[in-house]
């Protein structure tokens, strides 16, 4: 049970950190410089998805650094 819970709040942090970069880009594309908005997407994408990594790392013992990846067994 805490391994699918810990799976879902991690892909919770990857699709919100997806969402929060991309609208980034769409909202500061033609007002930010290229540095500020390479550093507003990898900040935005990974202080979310680190979180929730962090969660399920906690909750399960093992967490892969993308959502996808499985517990060799």
């Amino acid at each position: 049970m805490r391994e699918k819970f810990g799976l879902i709040i991690h892909w919770i942090g990857f699709v919100l950190g997806i969402i929060l970069s991309s609208g980034a880009v769409i909202f500061l594309y033609g007002f930010a410089t290229k540095t500020l908005l390479l550093f507003l997407i990898v900040v935005l994408f990974f202080i979310p998805f680190g979180l929730c990594w962090t969660i399920r790392r906690s909750l399960t013992g093992f967490a892969g650094f993308f959502p996808w990846k499985r517990k060799r067994d």
